[in-house]
């Protein structure tokens, strides 16, 4: 049996990745502190981000502080889940 195709779309499937996607389309070029504060301080947040950015839905810019913001693509799927948030 064939192994089960990967999806892109599974990178949304982890818990706090729609919020924060939402936090992000809202606020903008954010701080990685400022991002925990507001939506999780999961240990497992930055392998959340490293796989959104993977999938090309963010930008992490290192430094300090690191900075963290939506691709174009991001903004696309931000889009859309305000448009899934209006109609729930």
């Amino acid at each position: 049996m064939d192994e089960m195709k990967q999806y892109k779309i599974k990178a949304l499937e982890e818990k706090h990745i729609l919020s924060t996607i939402l936090f992000l389309g809202e606020n903008g070029v954010t701080s990685k502190t400022t991002l925990y504060e507001n939506v999780s301080k999961n240990p497992r947040m930055p392998d959340k981000l490293c796989e959104l950015e993977k999938v090309g839905l963010l930008n992490v810019r290192s430094g300090y502080p690191t900075s963290i913001e939506l691709t174009s693509k991001g903004k696309a799927v931000y889009e859309f889940l305000r448009e899934i948030e209006d109609i729930v």
